[in-house]
């Protein structure tokens, strides 16, 4: 597969500009474009497949995303998405994760180790969420920042209530903040930044989430 380098860095560039067009939610903080650092191809960390059950739920998320204020991520996605493989935390099984959750999300990656922009950060890509999904509470080393492409869903951070949040927020997490992340009837479609780096298989779930896994 021949992969258009070109659009890929300005889909990327457009994406990380919005972002830093915009402050958090919640802290009304701004971010920086972080600094690239090179890294080495490493595909372990992720499970690829373009079978993944949500992904009958992509059309409807771009199709929600057209209508919102970063229209422009979504048609960029739309031309490269061919080009991209889908994943998921290979660390994520059915031993400590709902089925629903396994059949409701997949990444996207744009740059990052195991991206076709290889670096090791900024790392970034699109995540879908089907509807009526929960992505547990979890949190990582390396901040993330959230650009929410869809309306519908809703975001907890640390231990506190549950939030709406609308297509064109951005959604701060700071390095080991426990965050979880849930839709309704709609799909969620939403660029994910890692501003360091990091390896996704040291996500860790919290200890409530971990024990409320399983259907």
């Amino acid at each position: 597969m021949t992969i258009d380098i070109s659009e890929l860095e300005a889909l990327n560039q457009l994406t990380w500009s919005l972002i830093c067009a915009r402050h958090d939610k919640i802290s009304a903080r701004r971010i920086s474009m972080p600094a690239k650092i090179d890294g080495e191809r490493e595909d372990a960390e992720s499970r690829f497949s373009n079978d993944f059950a949500v992904l009958e739920h992509i059309e409807a998320a771009l199709a929600l995303s057209a209508q919102g204020p970063l229209a422009g991520i979504g048609e960029g996605f739309a031309r490269v998405m061919h080009q991209l493989r889908w994943s998921q935390n290979p660390n994520y099984t059915e031993h400590n994760s709902k089925r629903s959750f396994l059949d409701g999300y997949a990444y996207a990656g744009f740059a990052g180790p195991d991206a076709p922009l290889l670096c090791a950060a900024p790392r970034g890509g699109l995540v879908l969420l089907g509807p009526n999904v929960e992505y547990p509470s979890h949190h990582h080393q390396p901040r993330e920042v959230y650009l929410v492409m869809t309306p519908g869903s809703q975001w907890r951070l640390d231990e506190g209530d549950w939030f709406d949040v609308d297509a064109g927020d951005l959604i701060f997490h700071d390095s080991w903040q426990m965050h979880a992340m849930r839709t309704r009837e709609q799909p969620l479609l939403a660029f994910a930044g890692w501003i360091e780096a990091g390896d996704r298989r040291a996500i860790g779930w919290s200890e409530n989430t971990h024990n409320q896994q399983g259907d």
